[in-house]
């Protein structure tokens, strides 16, 4: 969707509520199968086995019908009324879980390449997250990809955008890596309101592995043209 798409432009094909537990599944064992790919060694035999199966496997799905993502994302109540311009901070406590975009390649349970990252309400300004970054997110050896990083970070700044029921836009983020981002291990991160002014919303973010920070950034978010103003502050 573009800002400036028109509810009346949105008509989903997949039926709000629809039941995605079966893609759930499949891109849970998509995941698995990236990972032991990726970091598994076995002979050439087995792997031309297995390049047989997932071939076959996805001749099958290309059978399918085309997704399109605004119709999955219409098909969640809760994504809907802020797709279609409404103000819909999501109604949770103090350390209840976001589902920020459940399709995502970031924390979605329904991506079947999702780094798995996991977004917590903090207060009404703040969100914190956790995530342990699989081996086959790695640039250089034995650290996180710095691509890699942004996103997580671009995304834990969207989700407390959805938490507070906005839509909007990344304008700018600017990423300091101040020490390698660990794999493997238990990564705590946290974004938070800096200002808000008009259509703009300013965030900062930081990332901590065992060893402490790894990456703080800055981000500004605009809103959709048609979006109800932020007041100041």
């Amino acid at each position: 969707m573009t800002e400036h798409d028109s509810p009346s432009d949105l008509s989903a094909t997949v039926e709000p509520g629809h039941d995605w537990s079966a893609v759930e599944r499949a891109a849970a064992a998509m995941r698995r199968l990236n990972q032991a790919l990726a970091n598994r060694r076995v002979d050439d035999e087995v792997l031309d086995e297995i390049t047989a199966t997932v071939e076959a496997t996805a001749a099958r799905l290309e059978q399918g019908t085309l997704r399109v993502k605004i119709d999955d994302m219409l098909s969640r109540p809760y994504l809907r009324e802020i797709y279609e311009g409404q103000y819909f901070p999501l109604p949770l406590e103090p350390g209840d879980e976001i589902e920020f975009d459940p399709f995502s390649i970031g924390g979605g349970t329904l991506h079947p390449a999702s780094v798995n990252v996991r977004y917590f309400k903090e207060s009404d300004d703040a969100v914190t997250g956790e995530a342990v970054v699989d081996p086959m997110f790695a640039g250089p050896p034995e650290r996180t990809h710095g691509g890699v990083v942004a996103l997580i970070i671009d995304e834990l700044m969207g989700a407390l955008n959805r938490m507070r029921g906005r839509q909007a836009y990344t304008g700018r983020l600017t990423v300091h890596y101040r020490a390698a981002t660990p794999l493997g291990v238990p990564l705590h991160l946290r974004a938070w309101i800096e200002s808000t002014s008009g259509r703009k919303i300013v965030q900062h973010a930081e990332v901590h592995g065992p060893e402490g920070l790894c990456v703080n950034a800055e981000g500004l978010f605009i809103l959709r043209a048609d979006a109800p103003p932020i007041p100041e502050g």
